[in-house]
């Protein structure tokens, strides 16, 4: 079967509010909210510092698919703490303008002053990936690493990524989705996933190929990382039942319960993660 679709979809308002929570969680049990990164085999690490590390290295993919010169203009659809444009700006010698719609997102960014002298400045907004307020075809290059898979309307919010693109210019999307079939209780685990994580139905590949075809985006490269991403998943469970430790009652038992759904949630190999570059005509 595919997913189960009972888990609610969230409004515009109701991703600001889930973003802001998840946002003050994970900072407080993992010292930043850091989002997923990329392990290659070798990788044990498990500090903040192993994950920044991976963090960045997937950043790194995501902007080595955009193709990349000095001076561009760079869209980062769902910047969140800005660690990510602050990577890409610096590393490539470009220019970034996030955009979040949690309301305490916008701020992480503009708190780094020296990301953006020299190279690459680093700007901000609170706006609406479904309702992009910029004019068309004005950014060299566009990336979404992890936020689309929170948006009840994909379609029009890769449709609003291409209109933003100039011709010629990339669009590289980072999310996790569904592989195959689920049982009846493989389903369930990812229901789980999605509603403690505030998220429309996860989709699959097929899903974005398909918005990307429609936008009039040519398709360059498809690539699977699941595995190597999968370790996020557990080092974000063990962080939090760590917390729970300290805790008692209720706070205790909600901290395990939601540490125990992400990591079947990350364990499940039917829920991978993959990157998506295509061009604008």
């Amino acid at each position: 079967m595919t997913e189960l679709h009972d888990a609610p979809c969230p409004a515009p308002d109701g991703v600001a509010r889930s973003y802001d929570h998840s946002r003050a969680l994970l900072a407080e049990v993992t010292g930043g909210g850091l989002p997923l990164g990329y392990w290659r085999g070798h990788d044990r690490g498990t500090s903040v510092a192993d994950a920044t590390d991976a963090t960045d290295a997937l950043t790194g993919l995501v902007a080595d698919r955009l193709a990349l010169s000095p001076g561009m203009h760079v869209l980062d659809i769902g910047c969140g703490s800005g660690r990510p444009a602050v990577y890409v700006a610096q590393t490539y010698d470009v220019r970034v303008t996030g955009v979040t719609i949690g309301s305490r997102q916008d701020g992480p960014v503009r708190a780094r002053p020296a990301a953006g002298e020299g190279r690459g400045p680093v700007t901000s907004e609170r706006a609406d990936g479904m309702a992009l307020p910029f004019p068309d075809g004005g950014f060299d290059a566009v990336y979404a690493i992890d936020s689309l898979l929170h948006m009840d309307d994909r379609a029009r919010a890769i449709a609003e990524a291409a209109r933003v693109l100039r011709p010629g210019g990339r669009l590289v999307l980072a999310n996790p989705y569904v592989v195959g079939a689920l049982t009846v209780a493989e389903a369930g685990i990812v229901a789980a996933g999605r509603e403690l994580l505030r998220m429309p139905p996860l989709g699959d590949a097929g899903d974005y190929l398909r918005h990307l075809g429609a936008a009039g985006l040519d398709i360059v490269e498809i690539l699977d990382i699941g595995e190597n991403v999968r370790r996020s998943h557990a080092l974000a469970a063990a962080a939090i039942r760590h917390a729970g430790e300290s805790q008692d009652g209720a706070s205790r038992q909600r901290l395990f319960e939601a540490a125990d759904i992400i990591e079947r949630f990350g364990a499940l190999p039917q829920v991978s993660y993959g990157l998506i570059a295509a061009r604008a005509r």
